[in-house]
């Protein structure tokens, strides 16, 4: 009871940090800032937090960015199609979900459904980046924290699955946070195979194709980062309400500037509804596009 009481006081006195930067959907950047306490990784619960932050920042911003890009691809492929390219990510990328398996439809005539096939993208995440950082969260040695790459095969320094990291809860979902916010990646391939098919709208035909061309790629491509970045939000969204629930402690560390500090974790824990929107976001145009243009 002690504890929650403590919370209470925190976040009244200072509030989450206000939005920033909104996004096509309406989730907006949270302004989460790692340095707006001043310097307060000078203690290991100080050292935690601040790779947190930063972090979750990270998080905040490429989960925006990414669905922004979703929105930007639908829009090309709305325009392609000759639709409203406006509305929030949802509404666009339905519209246009909707005008191209219209196209689909009424251009073609099969005994067999049109197949689009795809050469996914491919990732690459530096797991020297993620050791380095949560060698630094726990207060170690540069290089005495063990990385592995899971679900692929790590050449040198550069992992094509997910990076894992051996340390504590708070320094793993941070690192883990951090090195796949800075995946980079390969854009993929789509191929419109058109065995079994008799054109008989070719202007039709032409509008399904370009627009299958321009925002599939682009959509494989942010999908492919948020799969990774979706698999490190599990534990960093645990972290977030474990850091919340510490206020007691946040005060005995941190002294004066636990009262920042707690606004700031209370902005992170308004974030994790956003993400996961931006997630949801994702997966349901993913499950569109992947229907509608009959990709394999």
């Amino acid at each position: 009871m002690k504890q929650s009481l403590v919370l209470l006081f925190l976040l009244a006195a200072c509030p989450p940090p206000r939005q920033s930067n909104t996004g096509p959907s309406g989730n907006a950047a949270s302004g989460i800032s790692p340095d707006a306490c001043g310097a307060i990784n000078t203690t290991a619960t100080g050292r935690k937090l601040y790779a947190f932050l930063v972090a979750s920042a990270e998080l905040d911003h490429a989960t925006a960015e990414l669905e922004t890009s979703i929105h930007d691809a639908c829009g090309k492929m709305a325009l392609d199609l000759g639709v409203s390219p406006d509305g929030d990510t949802r509404t666009v990328c339905a519209r246009a979900s909707q005008e191209l398996q219209a196209n689909m439809s009424v251009s073609i005539k099969t005994e067999k459904q049109m197949v689009t096939r795809t050469t996914p993208p491919v990732c690459h995440t530096d797991v020297s980046l993620a050791g380095s950082f949560a060698a630094e969260c726990e207060g170690a040695a540069n290089g005495s924290v063990k990385t592995t790459c899971e679900g692929g095969t790590a050449t040198g320094n550069d992992c094509n699955g997910y990076t894992s990291v051996d340390a504590s809860a708070e320094c793993k979902s941070s690192a883990e946070v951090h090195a796949t916010t800075h995946t980079t990646c390969t854009p993929g391939h789509v191929e419109v195979v058109q065995q079994d098919v008799t054109v008989v709208d070719a202007t039709k035909w032409a509008k399904a194709q370009a627009a299958i061309n321009d925002g599939v790629p682009q959509l494989m491509l942010a999908g492919m980062k948020l799969q990774l970045a979706g698999k490190a939000a599990v534990l960093w969204a645990q972290t977030a309400q474990e850091f919340a629930g510490s206020a007691t402690d946040l005060a005995a560390d941190l002294g004066a500037q636990a009262v920042c500090v707690a606004g700031q974790v209370a902005g992170v824990v308004a974030a994790v509804g956003q993400i996961q929107a931006r997630f949801d976001v994702s997966i349901q145009v993913s499950a569109q596009f992947s229907a509608t243009a009959g990709a394999q």
